[in-house]
């Protein structure tokens, strides 16, 4: 049976949430499923395949346009903001709610009943908290760093009290679990789905030409910022003195940080920044190791597609649900969280990788259809 399902995402950037979220809504559409994204703030770098409709309403501007809704924002900016330090959200939540209430309402005028809503990410939570349906499960990739006092209590219970949450592995549902029962808050109903990955898509993305370094290479996709962590990378990667290069894709505040260090290092032979692509698998593909050094990584999604694209990974042993996706065999390659637990299994990831072929399962489980199917078997009730 068919159903009518709304995504709903602050961006559609490259990130992680992003590329999750097209993914589901490609696999939906694919498989004969109406499909509409609600985009919150903007971001065009991704796009969903031509069978998804796409909607792009910033909520904050249309309420801002409203004349009263300036005075609103202006008032709690000045006034309420400074007062209460990171609350700005709960002042657009509280109309963000009713705008998404509205949005909803003319969609099913003109398209009929939406059988269900999928919001994905904290940013996307409070823009709209306000808004409760029990159509609407939203899912959290993380969770909201510290416990905090009695002033975070206050502000996670708007996210999550009698909410329907899903989270994308069971360690950050441990994680987002603990923290929510700390502050008595509790939610309606839990579940938990991995990231959905189109298999098929991604090999086939994989063999497209690009222009790789000369010498065999170990890989590293991801934003280029503080939490994932880069400047370890660099020094495991030449702490395990190996003779593969290094090839960093991605982009982000710390580039020229980090390309600073390689020349303080002398490196600059050897580590080569390609910037963000839109299309990372060729990297993977090619590569003899693919290399994670975050602080935190609630799912890791590079981790599965690099799997997928017949590479090994080696990760460090952070919060979040790298043990999730690293399991069986993979799990070896999982590093002491130090730049030397890293640089050692390098080595070893080089020395003697895992054999992926051998046990299917491990990429089977982020099949898009397989996740797919789990969303729709949520209760709305």
């Amino acid at each position: 049976m068919t159903q009518r399902v709304l995504l709903v995402v602050r961006k559609l950037s490259i990130g992680g949430i992003e590329r999750v979220t097209v993914n589901l809504a490609n696999v939906l559409a694919r498989e004969g499923h109406e499909v509409h994204v609600l985009v919150l703030k903007g971001g065009e770098e991704l796009a969903p395949d031509p069978g998804v409709t796409v909607h792009r309403v910033d909520f904050d501007k249309a309420f801002r346009k409203t004349g009263l809704g300036l005075v609103y924002d202006l008032f709690t900016r000045a006034l309420l903001k400074p007062l209460l330090p990171g609350s700005g959200f709960l002042w657009r939540g509280w109309y963000g709610g009713r705008y998404l209430e509205r949005f909803v309402a003319r969609l099913e005028r003109e398209r009929g009943p939406i059988d269900r809503v999928i919001m994905r990410g904290q940013g996307a939570f409070e823009t709209v908290w306000s808004w409760r349906d029990p159509r609407l499960w939203q899912v959290t990739v993380s969770w909201p760093g510290e416990y905090g006092g009695r002033l975070k209590g206050v502000y996670l219970k708007r996210l999550y009290e009698g909410k329907q949450v899903i989270c994308n592995t069971p360690n950050v549902r441990a994680q987002l679990e603990k923290q929510l029962d700390h502050h008595g808050i509790r939610p309606r109903q839990w579940a938990t789905i991995m990231n959905p990955c189109d298999i098929d898509a991604i090999r086939r993305q994989a063999d497209e030409p690009v222009e790789l370094p000369a010498k065999p290479f170990i890989v590293h996709v991801s934003r280029l910022s503080d939490v994932k962590r880069q400047e370890w990378l660099i020094r495991a990667y030449l702490e395990a003195e190996i003779d593969e290069d290094l090839v960093i894709v991605g982009d982000g505040p710390k580039r020229e940080s980090l390309e600073q260090l390689v020349n303080e290092l002398g490196a600059r032979g050897r580590i080569h920044f390609i910037g963000s692509r839109p299309n990372p698998y060729p990297w993977m593909k090619h590569g003899r190791l693919f290399v994670l050094s975050s602080r935190s990584e609630a799912f890791g999604i590079v981790l599965a597609e690099s799997m997928i694209c017949g590479t090994p990974c080696a990760a460090v042993d952070c919060p979040g649900g790298v043990r999730n996706v690293l399991i069986n065999d993979q799990a070896r390659l999982i590093a002491e969280n130090s730049i030397s637990g890293l640089s050692q299994k390098i080595r070893e990831g080089l020395a003697h990788p895992p054999r992926l072929e051998a046990d299917p399962e491990l990429i089977e489980r982020f099949r898009d259809t397989r996740i797919m199917q789990q969303f729709l078997d949520l209760p709305t009730i």
